[in-house]
């Protein structure tokens, strides 16, 4: 087999394949080519999650007529003045993302630059394009992507649901807002605002970004946020500075959802100084939860290689020690001046526990009686445990899990059977039965709705607020009628009716925050999965709780009859 050039087209896609993975990619290249073009108004319209349409509007400086066919050719750029890669001052740099989405979609440019009295456009089809046409487009620049991978089906294949295309593409606009406070971004889907966010105008550097991530972030992060503030001389090269806000241990999540790092102004996803991050908390973060932040790390261009991959979101340092010290070093300090620090929402909850236990009488109980490790369940102090020889002949033992003996640490049930001892996690158990109640009936179309006498009015930050508000059918399918109800927040309306008096505000704030996480299932299924686990963890039984011996004996007897009993829903024993 011969050895031969490929055509330029084939080779467009093939780059289309690097540098465009979904609409979210496209979406990001674009918007980043605005912010180049010292665009203080950025637009964007998205149709069916990107796959139909994304166009994205600026106030830029434009593109001169002579130079819009050149916009789409490959390595063709106007943002390495010095054809220097190692200083490298724009977000684009490698000529790649016009051509390549133009490869894979239908695509048109309407621009006017800032010297031109006139404005032009171009329609360019999988790569190939006719004459430059007059325009009406007023300053500034419109590029409209239509139809995006139709010129390669296979790609169009892989991508996920509409719904979660647009959260895709929602999660960049956020992360390029907080970086550019001075922009203001507006994002339309399907007809509906997700985003507007005015351009901010503060003189203080601190006070601008702090006003667009409480915007971005919400104001339970934004109040209490730490401010991080230093930097490091690099050697012949000037310093590295990290600049920004991270939140209390105490204000924590269960993903990585709220977790933003730019670098020299570009969003980067790096597991390294994530850990970094993570370290710098040590222990004062629970096991399994995440902390807040949103952080800026700027260092001369000429230490840092953003040339890694085609997306950008990676990077490599000369120094990555000299980095990793400067973060965890920054963040660990801080923490320290702040330890006697809290949120005020744990304040107040501190300081009515105080008072109410003030007011309690105490007095010897049959569980104060005991260590504070090992507590037996209330009963009667005159009804005594039966011994194991009275169980013996009562035939208790023809349980697979035996009847209750004792209660272990307000969170073990103690029993025994015809082989040993069975030791029960409380709280796991009722979890796995309530979780599989009701997937029972989600299947048989039976999951029962309350109404709620007084609506829920809830406030959510921005990112789990559209999460919740895209997945609104689906929330409707499990029980829940969710409306949105103002800027910012939602009212429920109807909840399933297992929830009874359980925390509302809780579960919504909690469902927020799983969809919004990184590691989001695409598949439907599994998305109904994720939510009936959340729902079932607010609604058993919780650990800490003194459960009689007729509760434990209830308990151990449904985990019989209930398949999957074995396991919670996290998957633990």
């Amino acid at each position: 087999m011969k050895i031969r050039r490929l055509p330029e087209n084939l080779i467009n896609q093939i780059a289309a394949g690097e540098v465009v993975e979904r609409p979210a990619s496209a979406l990001k290249e674009l918007i980043e080519n605005s912010i180049d073009a010292k665009a203080t108004q950025i637009g964007i319209v998205l149709d069916n999650g990107g796959k139909n349409l994304i166009s994205v509007s600026d106030n830029g400086i434009g593109i001169d007529k002579d130079h819009i066919t050149l916009a789409i050719e490959r390595h063709a750029t106007s943002k390495l003045p010095n054809n220097d890669l190692n200083r490298i001052d724009f977000l684009g740099f490698r000529g790649e993302a016009l051509p390549s989405i133009a490869a894979v979609s239908e695509l048109t440019i309407q621009t006017k630059s800032e010297s031109s009295t006139e404005a032009w456009a171009l329609d360019v089809t999988a790569g190939n394009f006719e004459n430059i046409y007059p325009s009406p487009r007023q300053q500034g620049t419109i590029i409209s992507v239509k139809n995006l991978f139709y010129a390669t089906p296979a790609r169009l294949k892989f991508l996920k649901s509409s719904n979660v295309e647009r959260s895709f593409c929602h999660q960049i606009v956020l992360k390029l807002a907080l970086v550019n406070p001075v922009v203001g971004f507006r994002l339309q889907a399907d007809g509906r605002e997700l985003i507007n966010l005015k351009s901010e105008h503060k003189t203080d550097p601190d006070d601008l970004y702090l006003s667009r991530i409480r915007k971005v972030m919400g104001s339970n992060f934004a109040d209490e946020a730490i401010k991080i503030k230093n930097s490091r001389p690099i050697k012949n090269k000037g310093f590295a500075k990290i600049n920004g806000f991270i939140g209390l241990p105490t204000l924590n999540k269960s993903n990585y959802s709220h977790q933003f790092l730019f670098i020299n102004g570009r969003s980067i996803q790096d597991r390294n100084l994530s850990g970094a991050i993570r370290a710098a908390y040590g222990d004062t973060l629970p096991k399994g939860r995440f902390p807040i932040f949103c952080l800026y790390i700027d260092v001369p261009s000429e230490f840092i290689d953003v040339n890694v991959h085609p997306g950008k979101t990676e990077v490599r340092f000369e120094d990555n020690a000299l980095i990793r010290s400067l973060i965890v070093g920054s963040i660990s300090r801080e923490l320290k001046v702040s330890y006697s620090q809290t949120t005020n929402e744990i304040s107040k909850e501190a300081i009515q526990r105080f008072n109410t236990y003030n007011n309690l009488e105490t007095k010897p109980s049959p569980t104060t009686l005991f260590s504070n490790n090992i507590e037996l369940s209330v009963r009667s102090i005159n009804e005594p445990y039966k011994t194991i020889e009275q169980l013996e002949k009562d035939n208790s033992f023809d349980f697979p899990l035996g009847v209750a003996l004792a209660q272990f640490s307000k969170n073990y049930i103690i029993s025994r059977n015809s082989d040993g001892i069975v030791i029960v996690d409380q709280h796991a158990a009722h979890e796995r039965l309530v979780l599989e109640k009701m997937k029972a009936a989600r299947e048989n179309k039976s999951i029962e709705k309350q109404i709620l006498l007084l609506p829920e009015v809830i406030n959510l930050d921005p990112i789990p607020l559209a999460m919740i508000l895209d997945h609104i059918e689906l929330m409707s399918e499990i029980g829940f009628v969710i409306e949105p109800f103002g800027e910012g927040m939602i009212v429920v309306r109807e909840i399933p009716a297992l929830l009874g008096d359980s925390d509302i505000k809780q579960i919504i704030v909690d469902l927020g925050d799983d969809l919004s996480s990184a590691g989001l299932p695409s598949s439907y299924l599994a998305k109904v999965d994720l939510i009936l686990g959340n729902i079932a963890c607010h609604r058993s039984v919780r650990s800490g709780r003194i459960l009689n011996e007729n509760e434990m004996n209830q308990l151990l007897r449904e985990m019989e009859r209930t398949p999957n009993s074995g396991q919670c829903n996290h998957g633990r024993p």
